[in-house]
């Protein structure tokens, strides 16, 4: 069957999410710091690591909300630090801010803008994300027909609920959709697992951990085309 749909993950399919993350996160911490110098003794891991499974103890569906629970730990490492509730929301709010713009300012893999750009005449484009990248402050939202996100949906790849949301929203079949993304299980097996179609972006080269599963591999943006042009 012909594809018609061609869905993505971005973190680490798109641009290297690692060091946007690092980067976010110090940024975030300086400015705290430097704000509210009442909160960096407890801005380490084994602070925040307990107060994140504890939210999401009390709250699974947090685990799917990264953006709240993010908020949510800076509250209350706020509110540990002596600042009163109303206080300790307005710091986790403003802090989310800094974070959430440098976690957008990400640096693209070669050839991916491009290869959109040429795919986009041909398919109907979508993304399926566990992460909460904002297309639209990036600068790619116009490449894209529909976004499904776990945070949207409370489920994360590889759960059936997120791939079977998004061929709802393309409006095709799952066989007419093509899925591609770095995460073996979380993309590739997540996706083939619903009856899409599926290829893995390996740009480390890895050794593919699946033997069970056929998989179509592409180690460069420059052969995405011709691997579709392969399954279809």
């Amino acid at each position: 069957m012909t594809l018609k749909v061609i869905s993505f993950d971005l973190d680490d399919t798109f641009w290297p999410i690692l060091p946007v993350v690092l980067r976010a996160e110090k940024l975030t911490n300086l400015w705290l710091i430097k704000n509210y110098p009442c909160i960096e003794p407890l801005l380490k891991k084994e602070e925040i690591i307990p107060i994140r499974d504890e939210l999401i103890y009390k709250n699974a569906s947090l685990s799917h909300q990264l953006s709240k629970l993010r908020s949510m730990i800076v509250s209350e490492l706020a509110m540990r630090a002596g600042y009163d509730a109303s206080e300790s929301k307005e710091i986790a709010s403003k802090s989310f801010e800094i974070f959430f713009e440098a976690r957008n300012e990400v640096v693209l893999f070669e050839g991916v803008k491009e290869s959109l750009e040429n795919l986009k005449s041909n398919y109907s484009l979508g993304v399926i994300t566990n992460g909460n990248a904002d297309l639209k402050r990036i600068g790619l939202s116009y490449l894209f027909d529909f976004v499904v996100s776990a945070e949207d949906i409370s489920a994360s790849k590889p759960d059936p609920e997120i791939f079977n949301a998004a061929i709802e929203k393309s409006g095709s079949k799952a066989e007419e959709i093509c899925h591609v993304g770095d995460h073996p299980i979380n993309d590739i097996q997540g996706s083939l697992n619903v009856g899409m179609r599926a290829v893995w972006f390996n740009k480390r080269r890895q050794e593919w951990p699946l033997s069970d599963i056929k998989v179509n591999e592409i180690n460069s943006w420059s052969e995405l085309e011709y691997s579709l042009k392969q399954i279809t």
